[in-house]
């Protein structure tokens, strides 16, 4: 799984459909569904119900939708480290 697919899942949960998701991170919806079937396909496991309106986390999908905020985290604070590292001792 790539940080560009948990970027993408943190998204459609945060703008509550899969089209407004698609409209912030200006990609088209259909890719978009592709890549949160690819990974649920990926976790063997269903992580948003699809509504007409909106979406609804499985109990699944909280969790994944809770480390991917972790990992998306850590992988901001790691770089902004990494960025201050190479310029103090540069």
């Amino acid at each position: 799984m790539e940080l560009k697919q948990m970027k993408y899942f943190k998204t459609i949960v945060e703008e509550g459909t899969i089209t407004q998701a698609a409209r912030v991170l200006h990609i088209s919806q259909p890719p978009l569904s592709m890549q949160l079937k690819a990974i649920e396909e990926e976790l063997d496991t269903i992580l948003i119900e699809r509504g007409h309106r909106h979406i609804t986390l499985t109990p699944a999908g909280h969790l994944f939708y809770r480390r991917c905020n972790q990992m998306l985290n850590l992988y901001e604070q790691t770089s902004k480290w990494m960025y201050l590292e190479r310029n103090i001792l540069s």
